[in-house]
């Protein structure tokens, strides 16, 4: 198995200081991520894997499990934008991964900013702008023109 991107070179941010995305991080890597703001995690992986990592490392944390390829619901959006000002209004900055940080963690991230407001073109632009490998599949973009339509 090849290595794994380094944490800090795979956190990626769509709002500075205050939601980034990032791949699963390793046990090792906490340290890293709280040094670079991270205060708070969001696992959107749909197993719980990890989950106690977070409760060892003083971290806050949301499970928000979403397939691989589909897309989140409506109700897990509003959790995460309930969650993600909750932390930010703590000062802590959220960081949302999958297992690459790529599809899961991209749709996530985009439809936190749609639901807050941005628009879907100007939100599928900071996605991309931020990580390139944000991919998304064709349930994925359906799913965020759809959460856009209902704005």
């Amino acid at each position: 198995m090849e290595e794994p991107q380094p944490i800090l070179e795979n956190l990626w941010w769509v709002i500075p200081g205050k939601l980034a995305g990032v791949r699963k991080p390793l046990p090792e890597e906490m340290a890293q991520l709280k040094a670079a703001g991270i205060g708070a995690i969001v696992s959107v992986m749909d197993d719980s894997a990890n989950l106690d990592l977070y409760q060892q490392a003083n971290l806050d944390y949301h499970w928000l499990p979403t397939k691989g390829g589909k897309a989140p619901t409506v109700e897990q959006i509003q959790v995460l934008q309930a969650f993600v000002e909750q932390q930010n209004q703590l000062g802590k900055a959220v960081a949302v991964h999958c297992t690459s940080g790529n599809r899961r963690t991209g749709t996530m991230l985009a439809a936190y900013l749609i639901l807050t407001g941005t628009p879907y073109d100007e939100a599928m632009q900071i996605v991309q702008t931020a990580n390139p490998n944000a991919e998304l599949r064709e349930a994925q973009l359906t799913f965020l023109q759809s959460l856009t339509e209902h704005q």
